[in-house]
Parts: structure tokens; sequence; C-alpha cells
């Protein structure tokens, strides 16, 4: 009896053991599938031009799945494709990272000065991703205005156009629309109607990627067809790859039309 106990106890031991080591995990161990963002091309690069064939709703109707079963030994990715032209094909291209762009903008709080001598407050805050801007503004500048204004616009290369238009009580309705240039610094000045300038830092300076990052390395294009009810899938597998960070973009009818957000291991 004292034999099979001991038997017994050692058999618990084991498992015991067996337990401890099989609870480990490597400290990089990424398993599981992760769902990640599609967006319209033209959300994440230039307009233009990016954005011209993008199909609204595509993005969010379409999901993009990255599994790692075993760490980073291996990593599945999955596209399934909603919301696109029927009975259509597309090609995929799995790419290096990006970071998103960002277009310059006149968003925030500024002062527009005119004849040298009339300042004006401008707060902008709204900027579309086609340039047009709008926000409010008031004179003089300081927040006790004799008036205040609606301001609206457009900014295009290095031009910036707005209206502004006043609401009162000083003036009311009377309006007018400049034109001006950025310069270095990100003021705007310009000679239209009458010369007039803004405070340095009214334009932010465009941030990120401009353009496709380029195939990963040792890695093909590829198509999907979409059925009658715009719907597809695809799915590739990284095998033995070691991956830092990439990004999916789907083209279609030679233009890109769905980014992926930019994937980081």
């Amino acid at each position: 009896m004292k034999k099979l106990i001991s038997i017994l106890g050692g058999l618990v031991l084991t498992l015991a053991l067996v337990t401890v080591v099989s609870a480990a995990k490597p400290a990089d161990n990424h398993a599981g599938a992760v769902t990640y963002g599609w967006h319209l091309s033209g959300a994440v690069m230039p307009v233009p031009p990016y954005g011209s064939l993008d199909i609204p709703g595509s993005d969010t109707a379409s999901k993009l799945i990255v599994n790692q079963p075993n760490g980073k030994v291996t990593t599945n990715v999955t596209g399934v494709m909603k919301g696109l032209n029927p009975d259509t094909t597309y090609t995929v291209y799995l790419s290096n990272g990006y970071t998103p762009y960002t277009p310059q903008s006149v968003v925030g709080t500024w002062t527009w000065t005119v004849l040298g001598t009339y300042v004006h407050d401008i707060i902008i805050t709204t900027q579309n991703p086609d340039g047009t801007f709008s926000g409010t503004g008031g004179w003089p500048s300081g927040g006790l205005y004799q008036t205040t204004e609606t301001i609206t616009g457009q900014i295009v290369g290095n031009t910036v156009t707005f209206t502004t238009t006043y609401l009162g009580p000083y003036n009311p309705g009377y309006t007018v629309t400049v034109t001006g240039t950025i310069n270095p610094g990100g003021s705007i000045s310009g000679n239209s109607p009458w010369a007039w300038n803004t405070s340095a830092g009214a334009v932010k300076p465009a941030l990120g990627s401009t353009g496709w990052p380029g195939l990963l390395t040792g890695v093909s294009t590829f198509t999907f067809t979409t059925n009658s009810g715009g719907e597809g899938s695809w799915h590739y597998n990284f095998k033995d790859t070691v991956l830092k960070e990439f990004s999916v973009w789907i083209n279609g009818a030679g233009a890109t039309i769905l980014i992926s957000d930019s994937i980081l291991f």
C-alpha cells in the first residue's frame, strides 16, 4: 500500500509540473484574431489623386482580420469585402506601413489684419477633405466684439480664399471675399480687395505619407472577384515571416479605393 501511495504521489507531482510548464507563453505571443479598420483611400492619402474612385460605405462594410496563431511565426490575413461593385475584380497589395496623411489645415484660432489696422479674430472649426472650411470671427480681436462674423472658404495648394459675413450688431450683412498666399511660417497675406495678412501659424503644414509605401519584400499582388452583391473574400498566409509593420491596399480600375490601418507588431 505504501508503494501505491508513493506512485500516486509521484504522478500528482508530475502532472503539477506539466501544468506549470504548459501555462508559460512567449512574451511576444500575439495569438488571436484582431480586426483592423479600413479607410476610403481619400481619408488617409492626399485628395487628389486618392479618393477619385472611392466607394462610400465599403470601408465600414468590409473587415480585415489578422491572426497570429503561434506568436510571430505565422500570420494569417483575411479580407472580408462588402459594399464593393458587383462582379468586379479587385487587386490586393500587401504593402509596407505608412503614416496617415494630414493635409495642410487652417483649423484653429488666428488673427486677420486688414490694412495694417483692423484686427479680427478668426476661429476655424471645420475643414473637409476637399479643403473647404468654415468657422466664425469677430472684430475687434480680443473677444469683446463690435460685430461677429461667419467664415467660409477653401485652401487649394498654396492659395487660401475665404468669405466673411458680418452678423452685427455693427454693419450686419456686410460681406467680402479675400484671396491670399501661404507664406513660410504659416501666415497668409494678400492684396485682394485690399492689403491684409494673418498671424503666423494660421496654416498648419501637411504631415504623413503622400503615396503608396510599396509592396512588402517577397510578396506579389493577387486578385479577388466580387459576386453579384458586391461581396468577396481573400486570404494570405505569411509563413515563417517576421513582420514589423504592414498595410493592405485594395485597387480597382487602376486606382486605390481602400487602405487598411498600418498594422504594427
